[in-house]
């Protein structure tokens, strides 16, 4: 930042119309970079107090474009108050018209160098930004939902998955909407599943909790009727457990 500032001080002195031309070629340029260090520092102190305070709630655009606006009247105060004690009121805008009202002039100064103050802060403000582009996360295809068995089924699935039997070497998945034989083993799918709020309920049928909407005994068997009306059958080593997770 502070090379770009010295550049913009190098090429606003070197093409910029002098002020005064009776000014040396050392003085064109210490004029420039004090101005130009002043107008940073209220830029970067007004972004950093909006930072402290908004940076959960504002975007970076939003708390740059707030310290540009915010930070100009400060600093085209301070310009004036430098070109009048170098005896260069309104900053070239004199002449012409003769002496103007003091709030008229001031007006007229921040009108002046609103584009070139903008400018100024935006050009400071790109390392910055780029910095913040480069430390950004890969996109979500990337880093958030590693590719799975049943995410990598096309066409995707359609509904909710409610019901998984296995069948030999494929498992049959029952969503509230379809019904699909996929190639794959049991336990892999129910790995899958085990975030979703379901249990095993038989060494071939996994139920989603949610979906289960009554008990059936008949004789000694315990049966799960879903919400869909299909009936899943339990297994005696899985009995306690549905048991305790079902209390009708």
């Amino acid at each position: 930042m502070a090379i770009l500032a010295g550049l913009a001080v190098v090429f606003i002195a070197s093409h910029g119309p002098p002020e005064d031309e009776s000014r040396s070629v050392i003085g064109n340029y210490s004029y420039w970079a004090v101005r130009i260090a002043t107008e940073s520092l209220l830029f970067f102190v007004t972004r950093s107090a909006i930072e402290s305070y908004f940076k959960p709630q504002l975007s970076f655009a939003a708390i740059t474009g707030f310290a540009v606006f915010l930070s100009h009247a400060p600093f085209v105060l301070s310009v004036t108050a430098i070109d009048i004690v170098l005896g260069y009121p309104e900053l070239g805008m004199q002449g012409g018209g003769g002496p103007q009202p003091l709030l008229s002039a001031l007006l007229w100064e921040m009108l002046y160098l609103a584009d070139n103050h903008a400018a100024l802060c935006l050009l400071l403000s790109m390392p910055r930004w780029i910095c913040m582009q480069s430390e950004q996360p890969p996109s979500l295809l990337e880093t958030d939902t590693p590719v799975t068995l049943l995410s990598s089924l096309d066409p995707p699935l359609n509904g909710a998955i409610i019901w998984i039997e296995a069948q030999e070497h494929y498992v049959r998945i029952m969503t509230t909407k379809e019904s699909r034989l996929v190639l794959a083993r049991f336990s892999d799918v129910i790995r899958e599943l085990s975030n979703i709020g379901g249990m095993q309920v038989h060494r071939s049928h996994w139920v989603l909790e949610s979906a289960v909407a009554a008990q059936r005994k008949e004789g000694q068997s315990l049966k799960l009727v879903l919400t869909t009306g299909d009936v899943v059958p339990v297994s005696r080593s899985f009995r306690q457990q549905v048991q305790s997770a079902f209390e009708f």
